[in-house]
């Protein structure tokens, strides 16, 4: 039988300034949350796309879901709150807006068209997580080394790159330098799927340009909040809709 996965869910926090986004953020610094009214319809542990939205411009992250005792939270990694201290500093628009005003959590998926490489010599992994990307309407494409990857992608354009770091021959690493250093692949999104996960590896990920980071075993909930929210900072603007 193949796995069932449940469609990941997206919210939008609007905020009517710069300001109020970064006071919301000083509030919650300590332990990287924030309120916000529609999360208590969430469950707890849930994984999010998280759109916040000042004015025309946008940022969406992965946030979780949690109950710390008094009413739900969202809460943030380290590098997704950076991100967002990041936006509320300098009012970059990186996201595609939102098609939805602020709501309750609604499902998410990618546009029909979509199509992420995951790249890993484990064709069972390959598998698992093909089928849970499709069920978010992302086509699956595979490849068991980085030259096959690289063959692919030369030939046929993804939006987006689920990495292993440990590949026959060349290693997931040096194909993201590989990648970043090429003019036809440098805004590609590219993630990290791998057991590789001290801080040491999140560091030398993110210097070889890695966008994001997922450790196996990995959360499916949470890496398809993670590739969601990567596809909607940087497909135009039908990547991420509302089903």
């Amino acid at each position: 039988m193949v796995a069932e996965y449940p469609r990941v869910r997206g919210i939008v926090c609007e905020y009517p300034s710069f300001a109020a986004l970064d006071e919301a953020l000083a509030q919650g610094s300590e332990e990287h949350e924030i309120g916000f009214a529609g999360c208590d319809c969430a469950s707890d542990g849930e994984w999010l796309v998280v759109t916040f939205v000042i004015g025309g411009e946008s940022t969406a992250v992965a946030g979780h879901v949690e109950d710390r005792g008094h009413g739900h939270r969202l809460t943030f990694a380290p590098r997704d709150w950076q991100r967002l201290v990041d936006f509320a500093a300098e009012g970059s628009p990186p996201s595609v807006p939102p098609a939805l005003p602020p709501s309750m959590p609604h499902p998410v998926q990618a546009a029909p068209g979509t199509r992420v490489l995951i790249v890993d010599d484990d064709t069972a992994l390959q598998t698992i997580v093909g089928t849970m990307l499709e069920a978010s309407g992302i086509s699956a494409v595979r490849a068991g080394s980085a030259e096959e990857a690289w063959n692919l992608m030369a030939v046929s354009p993804v939006d987006l790159l689920v990495l292993d770091w440990s590949l026959p021959g060349m290693s997931g690493l040096d194909l993201c330098k590989r990648l970043r250093s090429d003019t036809r692949f440098g805004p590609l999104p590219i993630l990290f799927l791998t057991s590789h996960s001290s801080s040491d590896d999140l560091v030398s990920a993110f210097d070889a340009g890695a966008d994001d980071f997922v450790a196996k075993p990995f959360r499916a909930p949470e890496l398809k909040a993670r590739v969601l929210g990567l596809l909607r900072r940087t497909k135009p603007p039908a990547a991420l809709a509302p089903s």
